[in-house]
């Protein structure tokens, strides 16, 4: 009542001075009339940053006070001070009605435009509160294995169509169910619309509930050209930051329509693959005479040449005996896993002589370093055996040139 009294008394205290003035009295009216309207305008505004003000002095010394983190993101996200925007809306509502009772046309325009505005306002406030939401749910564990960007941004598209079937049925004075209903005939273009996202939706469930994609999981995909770590999972697109430093974005859907590799596991259970071969020059296989086995046994101290069954060895075989041996005396392999050296099928650039080992170093440039300096003790060593790589003869002879 007091708002509608102040409201009152402020119209007529314009027509009285406007009709001292000698002004006629319809057109003191609409000044009178025009003029209250931006009083009431001007103060509501004043009162919205006077609360937003109070909001951010006194709200801000409560959430850095509180030991949670909830309300460090709601206060973040503005959610507070975006609710605040109501607040005009709600004098305007209350105060503007007593004032233009005569005109209500422009009563129902304003009923229109703050409906609308309000309905802006929930929107944004609703929006600021679903990033909130994310937010606080990334600081658990779960959020890793479990993540939630797919479900909130199909909140976020939930409040926007919501909101503006809302906002259009004020602007063409329909019931918004009325509006949902005629909504049936353009399922089709909707569902065209919004493929991409249905098809996101689906997949980020599929995802989610079978565990089949994590953030920070090492992922491989040949199609998209993909070998890295995912760094982002959302609707539409999983974001791989590749080993290279450039960025992937692939289709959330093709990680449940294509096949793509995810090395979790492996890292996981305490080993990181090493899976690379060399080739070795055929012709330098022989068998194993008494002065190799005694040089080899001297060098390398291997139990095997201690007995028999070094009779009929190849300097092949010696050799893969003896860098078993050497692998499994390194801190860095996992003997829980498979630690083997096996050959491949022969082909005429050599034979493949494959090293398949898990190593313990998880951290990628620790592990290339160190495979890089065993395959370069390999190399090294190979001429005391009396073998050689594979190289082809037309390479050797254009280098000499």
């Amino acid at each position: 009542m007091n708002a509608l009294s102040t409201t009152v008394g402020f119209d007529d205290k314009i027509k009285e001075v406007l009709l001292n003035w000698g002004l006629s009295n319809r057109i003191t009216c609409y000044i009178a009339d025009f003029s209250t309207l931006i009083a009431v305008l001007i103060f509501s505004i004043i009162v919205y940053y006077i609360v937003k003000a109070i909001i951010n002095h006194v709200l801000r010394k409560i959430v850095l006070r509180s030991p949670s983190k909830w309300d460090d993101y709601l206060y973040e996200e503005k959610v507070f001070t975006r609710l605040g925007l109501l607040i005009p809306a709600l004098i305007l509502e209350v105060s503007l009605r007593p004032a233009i009772a005569a005109y209500p046309k422009t009563i129902h325009f304003l009923d229109v435009a703050l409906g609308i505005y309000s309905a802006f306002v929930i929107i944004i406030v609703a929006i600021s509160f679903l990033n909130a939401i994310y937010k606080i749910y990334g600081d658990y564990d779960v959020a890793d294995k479990k993540p939630i960007k797919g479900y909130v941004q199909i909140g976020k598209i939930f409040v926007y169509v919501i909101g503006s079937i809302i906002i259009i049925s004020m602007l063409i004075g329909q019931s918004p169910i009325t509006l949902l209903a005629g909504l049936g005939a353009i399922s089709a273009v909707l569902l065209l619309i919004f493929k991409d996202s249905i098809l996101g939706f689906v997949a980020g469930v599929q995802i989610s509930s079978n565990h089949l994609l994590h953030l920070g999981d090492w992922i491989t995909m040949e199609k998209y050209n993909v070998d890295g770590v995912v760094t982002d999972i959302s609707l539409v697109t999983v974001k791989v930051q590749n080993f290279d430093n450039s960025v992937s974005a692939v289709p959330t859907y093709s990680f449940i329509s294509e096949s793509f590799q995810n090395w979790r596991e492996q890292l996981q259970n305490g080993g990181r693959r090493m899976k690379r071969s060399l080739l070795i020059d055929i012709l330098s296989i022989r068998q194993a005479d008494k002065e190799l086995k005694s040089r080899i046994r001297e060098k390398y101290s291997l139990p095997v040449l201690q007995d028999n069954a070094s009779e009929g060895m190849t300097n092949l075989g010696l050799f893969r005996e003896v860098m078993t041996d050497y692998l499994k005396k390194q801190p860095e392999v996992n003997l829980g896993m498979t630690c083997l050296i096996r050959q491949l099928e022969a082909t005429d650039h050599g034979l493949p002589l494959e090293f398949y080992v898990f190593l313990k170093i998880d951290n990628y440039i620790a592990y290339e370093n160190y495979v890089s300096g065993l395959f370069e003790y390999i190399f090294s060593i190979l001429p005391d055996f009396g073998l050689r790589i594979y190289q082809r003869t037309s390479v050797i002879q254009t280098e000499n040139r």
